[in-house]
């Protein structure tokens, strides 16, 4: 009897390796990718309220990293249209990301490839290789409030399984009947005030193109708003030309945008008048030196 049971112990440890080795085939799906495998994203734009497809609105995608396998791992490494934003991409599923990564793109110019729906909301890019895809609408559609941009990566896996075709269905919502709106924008200096421009031009992008401009200055604190901007654009502050020896950011909160300068170099406050002073007294006492020990030589002699 005891034969049997550790018989019957021993199949049942059997059945317990197979399926654990049956769930970890499973994790793993497919192993490694096929990188060189091309891909699909399709757009899908339909309103939150009552899933009316929103036609005729503009889609575009940026290639933003490519994909490679190192070690087992796929690492995302920026393209060279985005390599100053950053060298790879850890957090490839960050609204705030995608957020940044398309003030970059407007920022620099980048261009994409744009599509627009048909009367079905519906658009689709083929033949995309693997890596990181930013997805934006610039212009959208009048009624319609745009999509927030996001990322999507391909592959990705799905349960288990690699997916080289994507379906992405952004959320819209209704646009107010008030289509105006305010932008304010401030300038900061980091500096300690010395030598600082006297004013600086302020540049208003529209949908990534100069809409006006300001000069800011003492004289207007350094702020301007601009008032009854179309709400349903996308808007964005630069500064136009930044000052010799200064760096320059950007922050927004809300309508507000703030340019920061911050000098490169900040003097240290420290007299420079004495270094030629003390180069040549140390000169002068090298030249004295010389000739007491001179006089010293001879009068031995």
């Amino acid at each position: 009897m005891k034969k049997h049971n550790r018989i019957f112990l021993s199949f049942l440890l059997l059945i317990a390796l197979l399926t654990a080795m049956a769930a970890s085939v499973s994790a793993l799906g497919q192993g490694e990718p096929d990188l060189n495998k091309k891909g699909i994203i399709g757009i899908l734009l339909e309103s939150e309220k009552d899933k009316t497809p929103i036609e005729n609105a503009d889609v575009t995608i940026y290639r933003v990293a490519d994909a490679k396998l190192i070690d087992g791992k796929i690492v995302y490494t920026c393209t060279d249209s985005f390599s100053g934003f950053a060298k790879t991409l850890d957090d490839v599923k960050s609204l705030e990301t995608a957020k940044k990564l398309f003030q970059y793109a407007l920022d620099n110019s980048i261009s994409g490839e744009t599509k627009y729906t048909d009367n079905t909301g519906r658009t689709q890019f083929d033949d995309l290789t693997a890596g990181v895809y930013l997805i934006s609408e610039i212009k959208g559609n009048t009624k319609y409030e745009r999509f927030m941009p996001f990322l999507a990566v391909l592959p990705y896996d799905n349960n288990g399984k690699w997916e080289f075709n994507l379906i992405a269905k952004p959320k819209f919502g209704q646009i107010s009947e008030d289509k105006s709106m305010d932008i304010t924008v401030k300038k900061i200096w980091n500096d300690d005030g010395q030598n600082r421009p006297q004013s600086i031009t302020a540049e208003l992008l529209c949908d990534g193109s100069v809409f006006a401009s300001v000069e800011l200055s003492s004289e207007n604190g350094w702020t301007h708003q601009w008032n009854d901007l179309d709400s349903t654009k996308k808007w964005s502050v630069r500064e136009q030309q930044v000052p010799k020896d200064y760096t320059v950011t950007y922050s927004q909160n809300g309508n507000t945008y703030t340019i920061y300068n911050t000098r490169a170099l900040i003097p240290t406050g420290q007299l420079k008048w004495p270094v030629p002073v003390l180069a040549c007294g140390g000169l002068l006492l090298i030249i004295v030196g010389i000739v007491i020990r001179t006089v010293k030589r001879n009068s031995n002699e």
